[in-house]
């Protein structure tokens, strides 16, 4: 048993190395610039890598955010694992966000029910909304990256549509957003004034539910089969479409999950643009976290951190919130730089 847990624990080093090197790369580079563009070149990096934990209302940001990514990296992840690129994670969280200020402020329920209900709306929106790429990519062999992507682009015109022609805008606001929900209907905060909310807990918990299916049922084992080797799961008489269809159809919910808990959560409203691009966050949360459930928690903590450093960073010194895309850019060119070596870490294939 002891030599099992040390074999396990070089295995999970040996594949966090990576993720180690390209973040420590990054921010390197980041901090070259940063030497190079501000007069203030250490009171701005201390801030740009400390800004979250100054004090209770950063850090509760910090996790209100590690929260979105958390769900979104899951959603990458889960499809990653059997094969699938979920490139639309943007689009479903953009429908379950709006689908879910419909149903909670429409279900003639009890509040917990009612938050319940739109909690699952927003899950069956952003499943319905990967289904025509599913489908394509199962029974017509179009490759779903671009199917994905292209629906992402169009979830936010169909928001944006349905607000401003369906009778849910609120006429009293000065931009496109919905009524505000009753503070009955809201995801209770964990530590306000931030907008931190028991949503994580929802995540952390969709998190062990993953490992357990991963690692513990044949659902998780067929899902790495057919990831890794998809002929030769046919050959063991598993239904790769079957399966295919089940990741996709999960990965599209947890994108969906994750929008319902903006505006359930954080936003109390559906507010148009209200994304940073989330979805395509969670793409590189996944890379990051090398397709892991606990990496991915730790990479969305992480990413969580620099973006409430990078606006405090801007507001203490000189150096724009723009260095946090260029870290972001940095980091996703060494990951998906090294994507087959992933793979190979983590399947064992060739």
């Amino acid at each position: 048993m002891l030599e099992r847990l040390r074999n396990a624990g070089v295995s999970a080093w040996a594949v966090s190395r990576p993720s180690l090197l390209a973040i420590t790369i990054s921010l390197t580079i980041s901090f070259v610039i940063v030497v190079a563009v501000s007069e203030q070149p250490v009171v701005a990096f201390r801030t740009f890598l400390g800004g979250a934990f100054e004090n209770v209302y950063s850090f509760g940001s910090m996790l209100s955010i590690a929260t979105i990514l958390i769900l979104s990296g899951l959603a990458a992840t889960v499809g990653f694992r059997a094969g699938a690129f979920n490139a639309g994670g943007e689009g479903q969280i953009y429908v379950g966000a709006l689908m879910a200020v419909v149903v909670a402020q429409a279900a003639p329920l009890p509040p917990p029910l009612a938050i319940t209900a739109a909690l699952m709306a927003g899950m069956v929106a952003g499943a319905i909304w990967i289904l025509v790429p599913a489908l394509m990519r199962v029974y017509l062999g179009i490759a779903e990256i671009v199917t994905t992507l292209m629906a992402s682009y169009i979830a936010p015109l169909l928001t944006i549509y349905l607000l401003m022609n369906g009778g849910l805008r609120n006429p009293n606001a000065g931009v496109p957003e919905t009524v505000r929900l009753v503070p009955e209907l809201r995801l209770p905060r964990i530590l306000s004034p931030s907008s931190a909310n028991w949503g994580l807990f929802i995540a952390l918990a969709l998190v062990v539910a993953y490992w357990i299916v991963l690692e513990r049922t044949r659902l998780g084992m067929r899902m790495k089969l057919v990831g890794q080797q998809p002929s030769f799961a046919e050959t063991m008489g598993i239904d790769n479409k079957r399966v295919l269809l089940v990741s996709f159809f999960a990965s599209g919910a947890l994108a969906g999950l994750a929008g319902a808990i903006v505006s359930v959560g954080m936003d109390h409203r559906f507010i148009q643009s209200f994304s940073p691009g989330y979805g395509f966050l969670g793409i590189t949360v996944a890379l990051i976290g090398r397709l892991s459930p606990l990496g991915v928690i730790l990479a969305a903590l992480l990413y969580g951190a620099l973006v409430v450093g990078a606006g405090k960073m801007q507001t203490a010194s000189d150096v724009p919130f723009a260095l946090l895309f260029v870290l972001q850019g940095v980091l996703v060119f060494l990951m998906t730089g090294n994507l087959a070596a992933v793979g190979r870490r983590l399947f064992g294939g060739r």
